[in-house]
């Protein structure tokens, strides 16, 4: 009954079978909260937590959805949304699950306008796609694992295999910091590599198979062995422009900013963030915005 139904949502929507999933748990989701043969007149979910659960929030899946944009992430020239398809409900708290096929990931968020007139489908491709789900039975695994084994085997057909004993890896340090950093340089190439994802990335721009046990991104060297052998070249590279931009990117792309009060009390760097909120509080009290100053 289930798969039934996921079927159905899938054709309706016409959304690509791989979110199964997603149609599989917006239909549980729903089916708990209506009214069963067997446990009439009370729901699934009524029974299980003594509470009537509200429908209000019910939308139609794979509607076109408005995803607000923050006002910190955006000028007063861009877009005050982003464009996505509705395929669900949050799991842990009130909200949707919206795919958002320009960055091809599922977010769960509030803060969303769904526009249950207009097909999520339809919207970014102009017409509804249909798939061959239709023909298959949802049931059986074996169909979908056979599938899928003869769409991996055509991909890996048309992809270069990648040598990595023609890569370059190297061990550097950086500006300013103690730790030992590395990176792949591809066959004829000064692009550094400096992460899987970047090598996944590279790999599929180039048409190439990506293994990644072939990359070892954890440095061999200490800091401090290599510090006193090659000292002076260090301080040269130090000095380099272009190592101190390449510092800094790294610096950025793997820190994780906290996104509450909580988090950076959980910190490694508390000292620093309590210092710098008590700074935003003074200059904003000092402007006479009348906002009360909170223990840092």
């Amino acid at each position: 009954m289930a798969m039934d139904g996921v079927r159905a949502m899938l054709h309706d929507s016409s959304l690509q079978p791989k979110f199964w999933a997603e149609a599989l748990l917006t239909f549980v989701h729903t089916k708990n909260r209506c009214e069963h043969k067997l446990t009439s007149p009370q729901t699934p979910i009524e029974i299980w937590s003594g509470f009537k659960p509200s429908v209000r929030h019910f939308r139609i899946f794979g509607s076109l959805a408005y995803v607000h944009i923050p006002k910190i992430k955006r000028n007063k020239l861009q877009p005050r949304a982003k464009l996505g398809i509705l395929v669900g409900y949050s799991l842990r708290t009130k909200g949707y699950r919206v795919f958002l096929p320009n960055e091809n990931k599922v977010i769960e968020t509030i803060h969303v306008y769904i526009d249950e007139s207009k097909n999520g489908v339809r919207s970014f491709f102009g017409k509804n796609k249909q798939y061959e789900y239709a023909k298959f039975n949802l049931n059986s695994v074996n169909e979908f694992e056979d599938l899928d084994d003869s769409n991996s085997t055509k991909l890996l057909d048309k992809l270069s295999p990648l040598d990595i004993e023609d890569w370059t890896r190297k061990e550097y340090t950086k500006t300013r910091s103690k730790q030992m950093y590395v990176y792949y340089c591809p066959p004829s190439s000064k692009t550094k590599l400096k992460s899987l994802n970047e090598v996944r990335k590279y790999c599929k721009e180039n048409k190439m198979t990506f293994e990644p046990e072939k990359f070892n991104f954890k440095a061999t060297t200490k800091y401090s062995d290599k510090n006193k052998n090659s000292e002076n070249d260090s301080r040269s590279e130090g000095s380099n422009s272009d190592e101190i931009y390449e510092t800094l990117e790294y610096e950025c792309y793997n820190s994780e900013l906290p996104k509450t009060f909580e988090d950076t009390q959980r910190s490694k760097d508390k000292e620093k963030w309590d210092f710098a909120m008590r700074e935003e509080l003074n200059m904003i009290n000092s402007k006479g915005l009348g906002i009360s100053r909170s223990t840092c």
